[in-house]
């Protein structure tokens, strides 16, 4: 799987030194059928693919990376935006692959270093200037790309709901592919809590890495090709009877809570006869390789399970606020494996988390994508490659690659903010401790008439004639 993963990133200095003649190129690609009214700059294919990357000695994050964000995605994104540009600005964005990759990394930066305006980074006031960002792209660069990237064309938009990110998630799930399959799959509907909005469905094995996503657990098991043998774990959300056998059919054993709505026609105790028994008490039915467990912990939890195992208990420590001290009580074994395996999209989201983008953009979907695929970047690096850094400096060392290698420095910083102008005025105004020094070298432009002169204000620290010094601290 992973010989077959797609070819990736890294353009070395020696590459960049040497002309590729037209004979080396490969044959063209078959041509698109989107429509190509948009200048598409031409870019460079990058290497390694995912087998070298394994193969490194030491493994670089910048490769990784480039690997799980498919350069698929990005020749998508580079069209269609520069189609969204001239379709609704009517002028070309000319966006190239270099400024694609630098406008993605500042918002990697803006995860760990945040400022409450994003305008803020391209200030030259010494508190909140970040000077990598400034040096990779104008300002008013980035708000341009930001308020053109795309990933559809808009003229053919679908019935589709996802229609605006399906591009995204499509080529992430193929790129996701290069992580290896893990025995155990979990399930788990991200932000739930939340009521409105889209859902990101997702499958993970049960470390943490994101195997696919955007579709529903039968559904995802065909999506993420997963081989046969796979045991599945999903919440209660989902669980039912009808899913056990749908699931069964197709060669993978699966298993997960039940709300107690569900199990229709189940022979079991009434809950409230159920709620009485002692704490650790369990409830056994079985039909053909179907095994349900009821257990008495808090509450009542129930799980439906297919993994062809007999039903075994073991003991676990519990909390007993009475005795204010932990009881020892038994647990049905499929129970205890289900909280062993359940929460890899969890621990995927707190990854997450840790350092997410501080900037925000229109989409929130595609922002999630670009962030799961640094964090499952991460994921491979750590667990495939052995990497042994943690998230945040594997963002970090990502972020400032990417700069250093495509961004373009501007030739001049533009005006000089509000703030440092204020600053400037009432230091400039307060009629204290100005005085004239000479200093000492060539000639500088007298701020106050623009003629050469070699004394400045020691204070304000600009070059002032001696007779403009009054007309230029005057208010």
């Amino acid at each position: 799987r992973l010989l077959n993963a797609y070819a990736e990133p890294i353009q070395t200095d020696h590459d960049r030194n040497n002309v590729i003649s037209d004979d080396d190129l490969p044959p063209p690609p078959t041509p698109s059928t989107r429509p190509a009214t948009a200048l598409i700059p031409k870019h460079i294919v990058y290497s390694p693919n995912a087998a070298e990357c394994v193969n490194q000695s030491c493994p670089n994050p910048m490769d990784v990376f480039l690997l799980m964000y498919p350069p698929t995605l990005r020749e998508i994104t580079i069209e269609m935006s520069n189609l969204h540009s001239t379709q609704t600005k009517d002028k070309q964005l000319c966006l190239s692959l270099d400024e694609l990759l630098t406008f993605y990394v500042i918002f990697f930066t803006s995860g760990y270093s945040t400022v409450p305006r994003r305008h803020m980074y391209w200030s030259l006031d010494s508190d909140v200037h970040n000077g990598s960002i400034s040096d990779a792209m104008r300002r008013n660069r980035f708000d341009e790309i930001m308020a053109s990237v795309h990933v559809v064309d808009n003229t053919k938009i679908t019935d589709d709901p996802f229609f605006k990110v399906r591009p995204i998630f499509s080529e992430l799930n193929q790129s996701y592919k290069v992580m290896p399959f893990q025995e155990w799959l979990s399930q788990f509907m991200s932000g739930k809590p939340i009521r409105f909005g889209y859902k990101l469905r997702s499958l993970a094995s049960s470390s943490d890495w994101v195997e696919s996503g955007t579709q529903c657990i039968s559904c995802l098991a065909e999506q993420s090709q997963a081989p046969q043998g796979c045991k599945f774990l999903h919440d209660n959300l989902f669980t039912s009877l009808a899913l056990l056998h749908e699931m069964t059919k197709r060669g993978h054993g699966s298993s997960g809570t039940m709300r107690q709505s569900r199990p229709f026609d189940v022979p079991f105790k009434p809950q409230k006869d159920f709620m009485k028994l002692p704490r650790g008490t369990s409830e056994v039915l079985t039909k053909g390789d179907k095994l349900l467990v009821r257990w008495k912990d808090n509450n009542i939890v129930t799980v439906a399970t297919t993994m062809k195992e007999k039903y075994s208990e073991t003991s676990v420590k519990t909390w007993n606020k009475e005795r204010r001290a932990f009881d020892k009580v038994p647990q049905p074994k499929c129970i205890n494996r289900y909280n062993e395996h359940m929460g890899g999209v969890d621990l995927h989201d707190l990854q997450d988390t840790i350092s997410p983008a501080g900037l925000r953009s229109g989409g929130g979907p595609s922002l999630h994508g670009l962030n799961s695929a640094l964090v499952n970047s991460h994921f491979f690096y750590r667990d495939v490659m052995g990497g042994a850094i943690d998230l945040l400096t594997f963002s970090w060392i990502v972020a400032q690659s990417l700069m250093q290698m495509f961004g373009t420095k501007p030739l001049s910083h533009g005006r000089r903010s509000l703030l440092a102008a204020t600053f400037e005025d009432q230091k400039r105004y307060d009629k204290a401790s100005h005085w004239p020094i000479n200093m000492m070298h060539r000639f500088e432009r007298c701020h106050h008439c623009d003629k050469r002169t070699t004394y400045a204000c020691e204070k304000c620290k600009v070059p002032l004639h001696i007779e403009c010094f009054k007309l230029y601290h005057g208010q």
